[in-house]
C-alpha cells in the first residue's frame, strides 16, 4: 500500500528544509576567502575588519613580529606571530564584535586597548 501523495509531498518538503537549515548552520570554511590583517611597525591594517558570520581571518606580520592577543572575553587566541609569517585562518561563527592586540606594540588596561589594536565585527 503507497501512502497518499500528500504525505510523501509533505514529507519531502520537510526532508529538504531540514537539510537547507543543516547547510545553513554550517560555518564557511576558514581556509578559504579569508580576510588578511597585516601588523606593520605599530598598526594593524584594516584596524577594522567586518565578516560574515562563519568567515575568516589570518594575521600576518609584514614588517616585525607581532603577538596577537584577543581581549574582552569573548574569544581566546594568543599567537606569536614572527616577521614574515601568517597565522592559520580564525573562523568567527558568532555575531559580534572581537577584538584583539599586539602585546609588543599595544597594551590593555581596564578594557581599553592603547597602541597596535585592532576589531573584527561578525555580522
Amino acid at each position: 500500500m503507497t501512502a497518499p501523495r500528500r504525505s510523501r509531498s509533505t514529507a519531502l518538503a520537510s526532508l529538504v528544509l531540514a537539510a537547507s537549515l543543516a547547510l545553513a548552520l554550517l560555518p564557511a570554511s576558514p581556509a578559504s576567502a579569508a580576510v588578511i590583517v597585516r601588523g606593520s611597525g605599530r598598526s594593524w591594517s584594516p584596524a577594522t575588519v567586518s565578516i560574515s558570520r562563519g568567515g575568516a581571518v589570518r594575521w600576518r606580520a609584514t614588517s616585525g613580529s607581532h603577538f596577537v592577543r584577543a581581549y574582552g572575553g569573548n574569544w581566546t587566541y594568543a599567537h606569536s606571530l614572527p616577521g614574515g609569517s601568517t597565522t592559520p585562518a580564525r573562523a568567527f561563527n558568532r555575531a559580534g564584535t572581537y577584538r584583539f592586540y599586539c602585546t609588543i606594540h599595544g597594551s590593555v588596561v581596564g578594557g581599553v586597548c592603547s597602541g597596535m589594536c585592532g576589531k573584527i565585527v561578525v555580522h
